[in-house]
């Protein structure tokens, strides 16, 4: 295993996109020498189930630094992100917010939308995200519930896309940055843009050296 290669990774990134803070995708790969070298590299880190978060703590990470990414959870792993102070997490539907605040009222959301990744090589939109139609009634579900958004998040697929979905879904999540500031809504603070950048010869313009700028 070349660690070094990770550290270049890393060091391209903070190159490219300096405000731009990482979350290492555990799905990605999980090897404890990953992790810790995220972890010397000071990444923050992306949990998709509670095994995830498991492991990321037992490795020290610090459950402030864990987004648990996974916009449908399941009550006895949102539980075990409660007892284990994870606070931060996506969802993409007023019928989550709810759940959530019934199990961990003191959660902090970043709301999910759909994009438009009908040209990204491993789509995810017919899965996760909402519809722009839902946002209004999903923040007005959370001001109810006195749940804190604290932002938006998407994810144009993975395998690398064009630089115009991430702009696409930029603007739409700036509607819904807008749409909580007129309703009132606690100031939002996180846009994540998802992951799936590639560095692939095949289709070099999509790669994250020319996105990323």
């Amino acid at each position: 295993m070349d660690l070094q290669s990770v550290r270049d990774r890393v060091s391209q990134w903070k190159s490219l996109l300096p405000q731009v803070e990482i979350f290492y995708s555990f799905k990605t790969n999980s090897d404890p020498e990953i992790i810790k070298t995220m972890l010397e590299q000071q990444s923050n880190f992306d949990c998709a189930s509670k095994e995830e978060i498991r492991t990321a703590i037992g490795l020290g990470v610090n459950p402030k630094n864990i987004i648990y990414a996974n916009p449908c959870k399941m009550d006895e792993h949102l539980e075990f992100a409660r007892d284990n102070g994870v606070n931060l997490m996506t969802f993409d539907c007023a019928e989550e917010a709810e759940n959530i605040a019934e199990i961990h009222p003191n959660a902090e959301l970043i709301l999910r939308i759909t994009v438009d990744d009908s040209n990204a090589p491993d789509p995810m939109s017919e899965k996760f995200g909402a519809h722009e139609d839902y946002w209004s009634n999903i923040l007005d579900t959370c001001k109810n519930l006195g749940l804190r958004v604290r932002g938006v998040s998407f994810h144009v697929g993975s395998g690398g896309c064009s630089f115009v979905s991430y702009r696409e879904s930029i603007l739409n999540a700036k509607k819904v940055f807008e749409m909580a500031e007129q309703k009132g809504m606690q100031d939002m603070d996180i846009l994540d843009i998802g992951g799936g950048f590639s560095m692939s010869s095949e289709h070099p313009e999509n790669n994250f050296d020319v996105v990323a700028p």
